[in-house]
């Protein structure tokens, strides 16, 4: 049985590489806060739980997102990024795999993992807003 689909009302795309899901290249859990995300979440700090799954399954799993500026303190450079707790989906994600993430009508966040062999798969290399 599988989930019924998420009714995004602002989200992105994009397809993890391998620095963002292999913890041998990197175990920092996060994604550089491009517009795309940007737009999202903002300009402020946002500390949120998230509900994370996978396309067709009907499991999820709620872990911690913070939106932040790690570069809060520099007067004239910011360097935003998404951090996630470790969590059951983004454990098995694969480079390849697409991330969806965005909000829902009620103003839930939640984050997909679409794997690359699931049906309607697209690559995408960059960030994307879909809505």
């Amino acid at each position: 049985m599988s989930i019924k689909p998420i009714n995004f009302s602002a989200s992105c795309v994009k397809t993890l590489s391998a620095v963002e899901v292999d913890k041998f290249r990197s175990n920092q859990h996060e994604f550089n806060g491009v517009t795309q995300l940007k737009r999202l979440f903002g300009n402020n700090k946002i500390e949120m739980l998230a509900s994370f799954s996978i396309r067709g399954s009907d499991e999820v799993f709620r872990a911690k997102l913070t939106w932040y500026d790690a570069r809060e303190l520099h007067p004239t450079r910011s360097e935003y990024r998404l951090y996630f707790q470790t969590n059951q989906v983004m454990s098995q994600a694969q480079a390849g795999d697409n991330i969806i993430i965005g909000f829902d009508s009620k103003g839930n966040i939640h984050c997909e993992l679409i794997s690359q062999g699931s049906a309607g798969y697209q690559k995408a290399p960059e960030w994307i807003l879909l809505k």
